[in-house]
């Protein structure tokens, strides 16, 4: 983690990332940035976590605030339902960022979600030669229906096992749709096939599944390190896990 202190225009920027206050674009050229300088990725994770202490450090001195407020009044009438109220909205402060914390994702869901695009696909001409069963399932796969694509494409599968095509798609299919678990074993064989013109292809979504799945020792045993597409950015990725 770099120790050095950051200058202002870096902790703005890192400041509106966190805050999600970046427009689309700046905030796909920060993750861009991100995924490239393993140093950022760290110094906003600890401004994220900064700032979470200062929020819930403030909401630590508003509740002693109430109770003390409320030691000074308890000799007196009760101060009606508006002193109720007033520590109604407390606990409800308190309990959204305790919530905030136990729901937020973890480092591999979100290392996941900087780095992991959906595959875009074959092309799919009109009036091509080639199988139409899986042409109608590539169309379904780019408008985003996974479930229809993954489904076909496993109906294909049945007679052509070994078909590193259609393993490839259905384990993209199955990875759009957050079941990294069913895509692991397809990747694997896939990129375990150094002939394959999926192969780099299934090594980086590989990479990326076994990190979605919390699998970080086989993460970081993947020879991916020096691919010419994926390896910057795979060592960026291995340098942040655990």
């Amino acid at each position: 983690m770099n120790q050095n202190p950051i200058n202002r225009s870096r902790f703005e920027a890192i400041e509106a990332y966190v805050l999600n206050s970046m427009s689309v674009a700046e905030r796909d050229d920060f993750d861009q940035e991100m995924a490239k300088d393993a140093a950022l990725h760290a110094e906003v994770e600890l401004q994220r976590e900064n700032m979470l202490a200062v929020e819930l450090g403030g909401m630590d001195r508003m509740l002693k605030s109430v109770g003390a407020e409320h030691a000074v009044r308890a000799s007196k009438e009760s101060a009606g339902w508006t002193q109720y109220l007033k520590y109604a909205a407390v606990v409800a402060i308190v309990l959204s960022g305790a919530f905030w914390v136990l729901t937020r994702p973890s480092a591999n869901e979100r290392l996941f979600a900087s780095n992991y695009e959906v595959d875009p696909g074959l092309p799919v001409a009109m009036g091509a030669t080639g199988d139409p069963a899986f042409q109608d399932a590539m169309v379904a796969f780019k408008l985003g229906d996974f479930a229809e694509a993954r489904g076909k494409w496993s109906t294909l599968l049945q007679a052509e096992p070994t078909n590193d095509t259609l393993r490839y798609y259905i384990a993209s299919a199955a990875l759009a749709m957050d079941d990294a678990a069913a895509a692991i074993p397809l990747l694997e064989g896939v990129a375990a096939d150094p002939v394959s013109t999926f192969h780099n292809k299934s090594q980086w979504y590989l990479f990326l599944a076994y990190i979605k799945a919390g699998d970080n020792a086989k993460a970081k045993a993947l020879r991916i390190d020096d691919d010419r597409t994926y390896g910057e950015r795979a060592r960026a990725i291995k340098a942040e896990l655990k």
